[in-house]
């Protein structure tokens, strides 16, 4: 990269950019007062002075190039600013200082990541809160398609998931593999998220990119509680995946019979066939799940013709 090839010439520049990693408040000074530098030079990494301080975690020096002009929203080669540094050492002093002094929230690094979406994954509750009451844009996709909340999801973070919710994150954005909050915080298990989020309003039927809905997801991995409140909430039995699996097929191939129950008490369909034309008491009989073949031939199930 061609960073160092600036105006004032590599020396000056390589000397301005270590008293600012170094903590060295003076030089810094030196360089400002008698205009010796360009404020928004870049390293060999496209670090700038502010990156370089808010790296090292020198808010004074922050001060100091902020009160100088410097460019808050340069980004280095993988694309981070001096706020995405700051939220990466956790420094909420520095962080609060770029808000207010005017960073975009909002930029995002090579990954698509932003500084919101990277201080979710961090799971730190203090900064999204300033993040959010910056003004940060809550539904940004990083390249994967991910947003904050979906992030907060899959991480069990419930406190931030409530958060992100009450500020009005989108429940519904679907990632690239078409996951979304709810089939994420299904797939850990996470009864508290999966509640939170369909009293909020989550559609219970979208479907990832294999065709599974959170209850097959729920179903799948015998998280009973997760059925039951998806079930009571109105998500659609009978939705097939890729496969052609149901919620209920997927419990019987299993040998989950509380799931079974309940998908039979809640109405699901007995009879669906999936690719190969098996219905839940076949797959149940083949398995040897005799309790389950019973209790489906007891609530009309049947065999093919």
């Amino acid at each position: 990269m061609a960073f160092l090839s600036n105006l004032f010439g590599k020396d000056n520049t390589h000397e301005f950019l270590n008293a600012c990693r170094l903590g060295q408040i003076e030089n810094v000074e030196r360089f400002l007062k008698n205009d010796q530098i360009d404020i928004n030079s870049q390293d060999e990494y496209g670090k700038t002075a502010l990156i370089c301080a808010t790296d090292m975690g020198y808010r004074d020096i922050l001060e100091l190039l902020i009160k100088g002009g410097a460019n808050l929203n340069i980004q280095e080669e993988n694309g981070d600013t001096a706020l995405i540094s700051a939220v990466e050492i956790g420094r909420v002093d520095i962080v609060e200082l770029l808000i207010k002094s005017g960073a975009d929230l909002n930029i995002q690094d090579k990954n698509g990541e932003t500084a919101l979406r990277i201080t979710v994954k961090i799971g730190n509750k203090h900064i999204v809160e300033l993040l959010i009451e910056g003004g940060a844009d809550l539904n940004i996709q990083n390249k994967n398609g991910d947003t904050a909340l979906i992030c907060a999801a899959d991480r069990g973070r419930k406190d931030i998931v409530e958060l992100l919710i009450k500020s009005g994150a989108d429940l519904n954005i679907q990632a690239k593999n078409n996951n979304n909050a709810l089939n994420a915080a299904t797939k850990l298990k996470r009864k508290d998220v999966v509640e939170l989020l369909i009293n909020s309003g989550a559609d219970f039927n979208v479907q990832d990119k294999k065709g599974k809905t959170a209850l097959i997801c729920a179903a799948d991995i015998e998280a009973k509680d997760i059925v039951e409140l998806l079930i009571k909430g109105g998500a659609n039995l009978n939705i097939q995946d890729e496969y052609g699996k149901t919620a209920l097929i997927y419990s019987a191939q299993t040998g989950y019979k509380d799931v079974v129950e309940l998908l039979i008490n809640g109405g699901a369909d007995l009879n669906i066939q999936e690719e190969n034309g098996n219905t839940a008491l076949e797959i149940a009989a083949k398995m040897e799940f005799k309790n389950i073949v019973e209790l489906l031939i007891k609530c009309g199930g049947s065999f093919r013709s």
